[in-house]
C-alpha cells in the first residue's frame, strides 16, 4: 500500500523506537515529535497522529489541544495507553480521542485500527464534501433564518410557530428548529423543553457536525415531531460556535432534515452575517415604528456589503403595541416594498404561549395571531414573496429584488 504519514507522539524515545519499527514495517512513513507544541507544527498534511505518552492525564491533554486547533479539526487521534482504567479512557475520548488502545497491543491489530481510523477520516472528508456540494442541488427554501438588528421584536417566537407550523406536514424529525441566539436563546422555554445536549455540544463533536445521520442525535424531539437543537441557557466561555462551524451546521442540518428554522436573534456579529449568507430564507421582523424601521433598513444596507443576497430576505412586521403607530402604507413605503406577513397584536396569547411552552399554533390555532403565523410559514415554504394573503405568485418585477432597498430612508444605491 502507499506510505501513509504517521506521526508518533512520545517523550519516550525507546518507544518511538519500537513503534517505528514497527509501522514501517507495515508501510506507514513516520515522523515523531517529543512535545505536542512540536505535534502540531509538524503534523502538516498527515492524517493521523499516534500518541504514546506514558501518562494518560499527558495524553489527554494532548488531544485536547489538538482538537483545539482549527487547522487540525479532521485529523485522527489514536492513544497507545499503558493503563487498564475504564475513567482514564474515557477521559481521553472525551478529550477528543478517536480511538484509546492498549500499549501492549499487538502490531497486526494496531495496523488494523488504524486503517479503521484512516477509512472514518476519509468519509468524515467525504461527507464534508458532500455538504458543500449540495448546497446548489438542494430544493429551495430549505434552511430560514429569522433575525432582527433590535431585540424584542419576535424573533424566537416567529422562529418556533413557523418550525412548528412546517412540522406539521412532515414525518416526525423532518423540519428542525436550532437556537444559534447564544449563548441565552430561548427556544427549549417556548417548546417545554429541558435539553440535555445543546448546539454548542454539537460544536465539539467534529464528526457528527458533518455526518446528516449523526448530527440529529444532538436534537431533542418536540410532541409535534419537530427536531430541536437547543442553545445551552448558560454561559461558558469555552463554549463557542464560530462562523466556520455555524456554515458548517447548515450545510449538514439541511441533508439531515427537510427544513430547519434558525433563531439568529438580534446580535450583529461575523456568526450571523456567515449564516445570513448562507440560509435560502431570511424572516426580518421589525416593529411598525421609525425607530426600527431605520435601524433595520440600515442593517439591510449592510448585509448587501457583506454579499447577502436581498432577494432571500422578507419582512415581518409585529404589531407589539394596541395602538397604531405607523399605518401599513407608511410601512410599505419605508420598507421600500410589501411585508411578507403582518402579526397582530395580543396582550395576552403571547405571554402565555411563552410561559406555558405551548406555541400559539399548536395552543390557540384559531387565534389571528396563530392563523397569521400559519399563512407565514406557508408562503416561505412555497417561496410566496408577495403581497401576504393574496393568494397570487410576484410577477417578475415583484421577484427581482433591489440591490439595496429604496423607500422611506433613501437606500444608497
Amino acid at each position: 500500500m502507499p506510505e501513509t504519514p504517521v506521526l508518533v507522539l512520545s517523550s519516550d524515545p525507546d518507544r518511538v523506537a519500537a513503534l517505528r519499527a514497527s509501522l514501517e514495517a507495515a508501510g506507514y512513513r513516520v515522523t515523531s515529535a517529543e512535545t505536542i507544541d512540536a505535534a502540531i507544527a509538524g503534523l502538516g498534511s498527515c492524517p493521523i497522529l499516534l500518541v504514546a505518552e506514558p501518562y494518560d492525564a499527558t495524553a489527554a491533554a494532548a488531544c485536547a489541544r489538538v482538537r483545539t486547533t482549527p487547522a487540525l479539526r479532521g485529523l485522527a487521534i489514536c492513544v497507545l495507553t499503558p493503563s487498564a482504567d475504564v475513567e482514564a479512557r474515557v477521559a481521553m475520548i472525551q478529550a477528543g480521542a478517536d480511538e484509546v488502545v492498549p500499549d501492549l497491543i499487538d502490531p497486526r491489530e494496531l495496523d488494523a485500527r488504524i486503517q479503521a481510523l484512516l477509512l472514518r477520516s476519509t468519509r468524515t472528508v467525504a461527507l464534508a464534501t458532500a455538504a458543500a456540494d449540495s448546497a446548489a442541488a438542494r430544493r429551495p427554501r430549505r434552511s430560514i433564518a429569522v433575525f432582527s438588528p433590535t431585540g424584542g421584536v419576535g424573533t424566537t417566537t416567529i422562529a418556533v410557530n413557523v418550525a412548528v407550523a412546517l412540522a406539521a406536514g412532515h414525518a416526525p424529525g423532518r423540519v428542525a428548529v436550532a437556537d444559534m441566539h447564544l449563548p441565552f436563546g430561548q427556544v427549549a422555554t417556548l417548546l417545554d423543553i429541558r435539553p440535555h445536549r445543546t448546539i454548542t455540544d454539537l460544536g465539539r463533536d467534529d464528526v457528527a457536525v458533518l455526518d446528516p445521520s449523526l448530527i440529529a442525535t444532538y436534537a431533542e424531539r418536540h410532541g409535534t415531531g419537530l427536531a430541536v437543537y437547543a442553545a445551552p441557557g448558560t454561559w461558558d466561555p469555552a463554549s463557542t460556535l464560530t462562523p466556520e462551524m455555524a456554515v458548517t451546521f447548515i450545510e449538514t442540518a439541511t441533508l439531515a432534515h427537510d427544513r430547519i428554522v434558525l433563531d439568529l436573534g438580534s446580535a450583529v456579529d461575523e456568526r450571523t452575517v456567515a449564516a445570513l449568507a448562507r440560509v435560502d430564507t431570511i424572516l426580518l421582523p421589525v416593529r411598525p415604528e421609525i425607530a426600527a424601521l431605520r435601524a433595520l433598513h440600515s442593517f439591510a444596507d449592510a448585509l448587501a456589503d457583506h454579499q447577502v443576497d436581498l432577494a432571500k430576505t422578507a419582512f415581518v412586521v409585529n404589531d407589539l403595541a394596541a395602538r397604531e403607530s405607523l399605518k401599513p402604507k407608511d410601512v410599505e413605503t419605508a420598507l421600500g416594498r410589501p411585508p411578507l406577513a403582518e402579526l397582530p397584536y395580543d396582550q395576552l396569547l403571547y405571554v402565555r404561549a411563552a410561559n406555558e411552552g405551548v406555541p400559539l399554533v399548536v395552543g390557540s390555532p384559531e387565534s389571528a395571531p396563530a392563523q397569521a403565523l400559519v399563512r407565514l410559514a406557508s408562503a416561505v415554504a412555497g417561496g410566496e414573496f408577495g403581497h401576504p394573503g393574496s393568494g397570487r405568485s410576484p410577477s417578475g418585477a415583484d421577484k427581482k429584488q433591489p440591490a439595496r432597498f429604496g423607500g422611506l430612508f433613501g437606500g444608497r444605491g
